[in-house]
């Protein structure tokens, strides 16, 4: 894909653009939840809705917590704003509730752009969201990248035809993901695969 081809950039949030140090090992010790079920998963499909809810609730307090201590990824601010100067449309999709990740933003003093959480769409690796802001946008799946951390990101830009993009940081690089998935170690890189146009 060449910067003509690239239009827009979607980002996850936590682990991506910021570090909110949540402790799913925690919340899944919390909610009884298996280690290979998403949180949200396991909590829709828990039998009444009082479980539900406490279950949220639980989710709701991590999440609060984190959006109070989330701090920039290196080099993010800096990438998010320079993406904004070069008037190329970015977002944020992410499965944390719209209260969590809109503190985390005004916290950090994020560029106004448009926000889809949990409440919003169906949550990743379902492609809803992504899918819905390319049509707000009226630009192509093909023409934009989602970038993420975390598998679900990985399948939610695949199954929405959008360029996959993994943060790993420097952390290693999961075997399980092939060829079609980008892999960007450093946000400096983002701007400079579009400026190159070698993404």
């Amino acid at each position: 894909m060449n910067r003509a081809g690239l239009r827009a950039v979607i980002f996850d949030l936590d682990g991506t653009l910021v570090d909110s140090q949540l402790d799913f090992a925690a919340m899944r010790q919390q909610l009884g939840a298996p280690e290979e079920v998403g949180l949200l998963e396991y909590i829709a499909d828990l039998s009444s809705q009082g479980d539900r809810d406490q279950a949220m609730a639980i989710i709701h307090r991590h999440e609060i917590a984190g959006a109070q201590a989330a701090h920039w990824m290196p080099g993010a601010e800096q990438t998010v704003h320079a993406l904004r100067q070069q008037q190329i449309p970015i977002a944020i999709v992410t499965r944390n509730s719209r209260q969590a990740a809109q503190l985390t933003m005004e916290r950090l003093g994020m560029p106004a752009m448009p926000l889809k959480a949990r409440e919003d769409a169906a949550p990743k690796p379902d492609p809803e969201a992504l899918l819905a802001l390319a049509s707000d946008w009226r630009i192509p799946p093909e023409h934009c990248a989602y970038v993420g951390d975390f598998r679900y990101d990985i399948e939610a830009a695949q199954r929405a035809g959008m360029l996959p993009v993994l943060y790993v940081g420097d952390g290693e690089v999961p075997t399980e993901y092939g060829a079609g998935v980008r892999v960007l170690r450093q946000f400096s890189s983002l701007t400079l695969w579009i400026e190159s146009s070698a993404i």
